[in-house]
């Protein structure tokens, strides 16, 4: 049955449908229950992509309005805003709606879904950038991708780097608590998010009827569900054990780093059922590629062969680009890697990693002091993925760029 598609909405809404379909397919396999959307639940999806994070929104208008700077966001980031004499109400805004955390939040839930997370090591990593290029199969962000940099050309490694950076500092044990680097890194990506979107609707050649705003509701959740949703299915094809308990606590912190990061509440999933109806929705209503996809795919690609290795670097940069077109092979298929114009490969790398990692994940899960272990081995492997990105370099955020001014 084919959705009743909303009166008002962007064109890109349900463009596509014979792809969309053929994309959410495999998702829907792993759907309990009926999964094509209701009325109301299409028009939430249709509705959201005319929707912006309207606290981040607010302080983005006043520091390019200049009654906050940036400098005072980062102090407030950094030591609170009651550091500051007289903080302008829109940064006091925007800090108190963060650290109000939902009376949902369990504390216990987020400390296991992190550690779960970190269990997971290289695996996790790499889950999360093959969804980041599964993602670009899709134009609905491809445009904006391209627009803002670093996602075209040398800069992508980085890019991907500042991803995952943010990413481990989530993850950490207490990441998320106020003073956690975590917590602050999230606080600044929304704020990042909110400029963008303010800078984008205001050029002349943003076609919102077309795409709808520019840093959206729907692409936002979008991003959410690839490091939960998809990111535990991902997984679990890789042969990694993760049960229904472990699960819900992974959605549970995500849940509560979505809430963060500005996601309306009604797109968040309460669990991983609840999760995967809401992502085939979502994808049921996105827009296939364009010109953008391929240029932006091949650069994710060849990321590879400018990560930091020690011994033997080229040898190194020339296997980790191998092993990852074949990660991509097995989990876009085919069509996939074609639509992307990625030439397949035989899936060697997935076949021999997943049988490690069914192994080590029962051995662990069935000796005393398993889970430590598991999570210690975990934790030594996301080490190295670190130091492949940035080498001796700090991690760092992209810049605010899109302020105006410091």
């Amino acid at each position: 049955m084919t959705p009743a598609a909303p009166t008002t909405f962007p064109t890109r809404f349900y463009r596509d449908p014979e792809w969309s379909r053929g994309m959410a397919a495999p998702l829907k396999r792993f759907v309990k229950g009926p999964t094509e959307p209701g009325p109301a639940e299409w028009d939430s999806v249709s509705a959201s992509l005319m929707k912006t994070d309207t606290v981040g929104a607010d302080l983005a208008a006043a520091i390019k309005a200049r009654t906050v700077s940036m400098k005072q966001f980062h102090r407030a980031l950094a030591e609170g805003v009651e550091a500051l004499d007289n903080a302008p109400e829109p940064l006091r805004h925007f800090f108190t709606q963060l650290e109000n955390r939902p009376d949902w939040v369990d504390e216990d839930l987020l400390n296991r879904g992190a550690t779960v997370v970190r269990q997971c090591g290289r695996n996790g990593i790499d889950v999360i950038t093959i969804g980041l290029l599964s993602g670009y199969r899709a134009s609905a962000t491809t445009d904006i991708l391209v627009r803002t940099g670093g996602l075209r050309g040398s800069g992508t490694a980085r890019r991907i780097g500042e991803t995952a950076s943010w990413w481990f500092e989530c993850i950490q044990p207490g990441g998320l608590d106020r003073s956690a680097a975590g917590w602050q890194l999230t606080a600044h990506v929304r704020l990042m998010h909110a400029m963008v979107n303010q800078h984008f609707e205001a050029v002349d050649d943003w076609d919102e009827a077309a795409w709808g705003k520019p840093i959206n509701q729907a692409d936002l959740a979008g991003t959410y569900h690839l490091f939960c949703t998809s990111f535990l299915l991902m997984l679990r094809l890789l042969g990694m054990r993760i049960g229904s308990e472990d699960g819900y606590a992974v959605m549970h912190l995500w849940r509560y780093i979505g809430w963060l990061t500005g996601v309306d509440e009604e797109l968040l999933g309460h669990d991983e059922q609840h999760a995967r109806r809401k992502l085939f929705h979502l994808t049921l209503a996105t827009p296939a590629g364009d010109h953008n996809s391929p240029l932006l795919a091949d650069s994710l690609i060849e990321s590879r062969k400018h990560l930091n290795f020690g011994a033997y670097p080229q040898l190194a940069r020339r296997y980790e680009y191998v092993r990852f077109r074949s990660l991509a092979s097995f989990y876009l298929g085919l069509n996939g890697m074609r639509e992307l114009g990625l030439r397949p490969v035989f899936p060697w790398y997935p076949i021999g990693r997943g049988l490690r990692n069914l192994l080590v994940f029962s051995l662990f899960r069935a000796l005393p002091g398993g889970d430590r272990r598991l999570t210690a081995l975990g934790e030594r492997e996301l080490d190295g993925v670190m130091r492949e990105f940035w080498g001796k370099e700090k991690p760092t955020l992209a810049s605010d760029r899109y302020s105006g001014h410091r």
